[in-house]
């Protein structure tokens, strides 16, 4: 039976090479079929014991598969007739695709239609599986026209569906908005195949994800019950691109075609089945199903999701070919992937399917939540398994914290307002691999590590006007850690009653080396060393060490405090509550030498979110050592982007981008002095081996008005081919200074040499 075969890896699947059985950008073997494997991007080489226990896991989930599926067709045939089984196609499996099913009900009840019409689906709770007791009954014809019921049983609904005739537009619909900076979402696993044949899809739907996709899919040592469920009937006969961040929307696009829909009346079930196949296969090529316990992907029942049929009659004449735009990727509250898609029959568009979504949950049963001393499906960068994965991750930024570490002592509260991990593309925390609790009262002692995976092409690298891994993102892999410590060892907990947030106070971190993050997985190591309780507040301090490999590149130590609403309003920032002006507006009059670039034109030292620099005045031989000085200032803006990524229920500005602020500034200084006008394409990077310290006292919120910051330079460090800059800076929100910055260092050095490699 195809899908049973355990054939050695270098084979593919049945003895098929994998250039067939996944497309032409399968990774095989440099010398042919039975050369030594080169592993796709990312994935880890597999030795003989997991090879030949991932063979052993399969071979039993098959078998366990092969007895579902002969209940569920003998269950099907018992049904007298309910509905169609599954096309006689090769590839296709006994077991029906239980949403698919509840559509072909439907259709079965409401009027057929050769004129174009629109179906809206609206799904309610989770579809089973293996349907074998739903039956359909209209309810009657609303406003816009006939409605089905399609029930499991007698009592439970599961989808409701509408029927309309409006004047459909030929042309192609406006497309929803699409935001100025759209989320990149980052996959947590990655491959080299883009593109899948039939082979490629059905080793897919026989549960071979690893065989197909790479080693860093795979799932070896679980329990077969725990292994992703096995897919139905395929419909699709190829997926020609999956392109991750691609699409209008900037989250994915995908082409996929059928065969002609010869014989099957309506179609719209069909186009609705294929569309929901190919964001099926999405959710997997992104890794989306490895934290969940026999993951199940099932249609989402958020939105309705609009069938526009423009001309079924079509539909018999050719292959139909789907073009997928991913609208939305995300993992809270469960992994999930919605799209738009237009299908075409010969160039001509013949339906339009908008909010087509689907989710991925774990088995009916399964207990997702963590719990101490025990590890959950997912695995690490090296190999383990973890105690806290991605997607406890992203239910503890956007959702019910309290749900999810409840087995960690979290208990509910009266206000959503508590210590959270930063949203979306601000996050930068992964898993946790391991937790340690310290010994009450304070826990001193208690220890953290997780993993964040670095993206190839991370956005903070591309806007940030440094070479490497600018300062603001090395904070966040250092200090965000600390957030999760406080959630897993209680502290977060505490005031139940009132808003309670996480603030960082102090910290001082030392780059070791220089390393290229692009594509590794960091390592974030945080110890608890004390915890002092106030009224109204916690104040921790801990020590941190980022690593890549085992071997750290950055460490340093952080004060952070958990506050109540009232304890923040109290803060006076660093001169308690004095209004100290910058060095520049304590110079009347206008300064010889002073300049105004303008930060829009000229050499960019950030651009997109990180362009933080609005005004900026440079004054060579200025500040308090002589040796420079730097102003810059920047609007707070009620819809800038780090509000709503920074946290959910308490928006604010993270200190790290006032302190990526004076980078910039200390940078747009050394540039428009003539510092580095005898090197050749400047590069700029942090300075190994100098400790930057900083301190904050308050916080920058929607409503307040102005960021400004300056910068003296203390000293220049001038050699042939490298520049050493170090200044010390501060920031104020509107008339109070909140942050100081001290040794802020930049390396310079000519990248004339790097470019012509290029």
């Amino acid at each position: 039976m195809t899908g049973s075969g355990t054939t050695d890896d270098a084979l593919g699947f049945d003895g098929i090479p994998l250039a067939e059985l996944c497309g032409e950008t399968a990774v095989v073997p440099p010398g042919g079929v039975g050369g030594p494997a080169v592993p796709p991007e990312g994935s880890m080489p597999m030795g003989p014991a997991r090879r030949m226990a991932r063979h052993v896991q399969r071979a039993h989930a098959s078998v366990l598969e092969a007895h579902r599926a002969i209940s569920a067709r003998q269950a099907l045939l018992a049904g007298a007739g309910m509905f169609p089984g599954p096309r006689d196609e090769p590839g296709a499996r006994a077991r029906p695709d239980g949403p698919f099913a509840v559509l072909r009900v439907a259709a079965a009840r409401l009027p057929d239609a050769a004129a174009p019409c629109v179906y809206e689906v609206s799904w309610r709770g989770q579809v089973p599986a293996d349907p074998t007791e739903l039956h359909a009954r209209l309810a009657g014809s609303g406003a816009g026209g006939p409605r089905c019921l399609v029930l499991d049983g007698d009592r439970r609904l599961v989808a409701s569906i509408v029927r309309s005739v409006p004047d459909l537009p030929e042309r192609e619909p406006a497309r929803r908005h699409v935001p100025d900076i759209p989320a990149e979402f980052r996959p947590l696993a990655r491959t080299a195949v883009h593109r899948l044949s039939a082979r490629g899809l059905d080793a897919l739907a026989a549960g071979d994800i690893a065989g197909v996709f790479g080693d860093a899919y795979d799932q070896g040592g679980l329990e077969p019950e725990s292994l992703p469920e096995r897919w139905p009937a395929r419909l699709l006969e190829d997926i020609s691109v999956i392109e991750p961040g691609g699409g209008p929307y900037g989250q994915g696009l995908l082409v996929a075609c059928t065969g002609a829909a010869r014989g099957t009346s309506p179609v719209w079930p069909r186009l609705a089945a294929a569309t929901a196949e190919a964001l099926r296969v999405y959710a997997f090529h992104q890794g989306l199903h490895l934290c969940l316990p026999g993951a199940r992907v099932v249609p989402s029942a958020d939105r309705p999701m609009r069938i526009e049929m423009l001309d079924p009659a079509a539909t018999d004449a050719s292959a139909l070919r789907f073009t997928v735009e991913v609208t939305g990727l995300g993992l809270a509250p469960r992994p999930y992937v919605t799209a738009d898609c237009e299908v075409t029959a010969a160039g001509r568009t013949v339906a339009r399917l908008r909010d087509a979504g689907v989710t991925v949950r774990e088995r009916p049963g399964a207990d997702v939540t963590p719990h101490p001393g025990r590890t959950g499906c997912r695995r690490s960068a090296s190999g383990g398994r973890v105690v806290a994965d991605e997607l406890h991750i992203a239910r503890m930024a956007e959702g019910d914290q309290a749900e999810v570490f409840a087995a960690y002592g979290a208990r509910p509260t009266a206000t959503p307002t508590r210590p959270r991990l930063p949203r979306g593309d601000l996050r930068t925390v992964d898993r946790c691999t391991r937790i340690g609790a310290g010994l009450p009262p304070d826990r001193a002692g208690s220890r953290l590590t997780a993993e964040y995976d670095v993206p190839a092409d991370p956005w903070y690298c591309r806007e940030s006007g440094l070479a490497g891994v600018p300062p603001f993102a090395l904070m966040e892999m250092a200090l965000q850690p600390l957030g999760l410590l406080g959630g897993l060892s209680g502290t977060a907990w505490e005031y139940p009653g009132q808003d309670f947030v996480c603030r960082n106070l102090d910290g001082r971190a030392t780059l070791l080396r220089e390393v290229d993050l692009r594509a590794m997985t960091v390592g974030q190591d945080v110890v608890l060393r004390s915890s002092v309780p106030l009224p109204g507040a916690v104040i921790q301090r801990c020590d941190f060490e980022l690593s890549t490999g085992g071997a750290a590149f950055c460490v340093g130590e952080a004060t952070h405090g958990y506050f109540t609403a009232e304890v923040l309003r109290a803060q006076q920032g660093l001169d308690g509550g004095r209004y100290v002006a910058p060095w520049l507006e304590r110079r009347p009059g206008r300064l010889a030498g002073a300049l105004r670039p303008d930060p829009r034109h000229g050499p960019r030292v950030g651009t997109g979110r990180l362009a933080l620099l609005d005004d900026v005045v440079v004054v060579p031989g200025g500040g308090d050592h002589g040796a420079g000085y730097v102003w810059c200032d920047k609007p707070v803006r009620d819809d800038d982007w780090f509000f709503d990524q920074h946290f959910a229920h308490d928006p604010v500005l993270p200190g790290s981008v006032g302190v990526q602020m004076l980078f910039q500034a200390v940078q747009a200084c050394a540039v428009h002095t003539g510092l580095v006008d005898h090197l050749p394409s400047p590069r700029f990077s942090l300075a190994v081996g100098e400790e930057l310290r900083w301190s904050y006292r308050g916080q920058i919120l929607r409503h307040h008005r102005r960021v400004r910051g300056e910068a003296h330079l203390r000293e220049v460090h001038r050699e042939h081919d490298r520049l050493l800059v170090l200044a010390d800076g501060s920031v104020w929100r509107d008339d109070l200074r909140i942050y100081q910055v001290d040794n802020i260092a930049l390396a310079v050095r000519s990248g004339a040499g790097r470019e012509a490699a290029r």
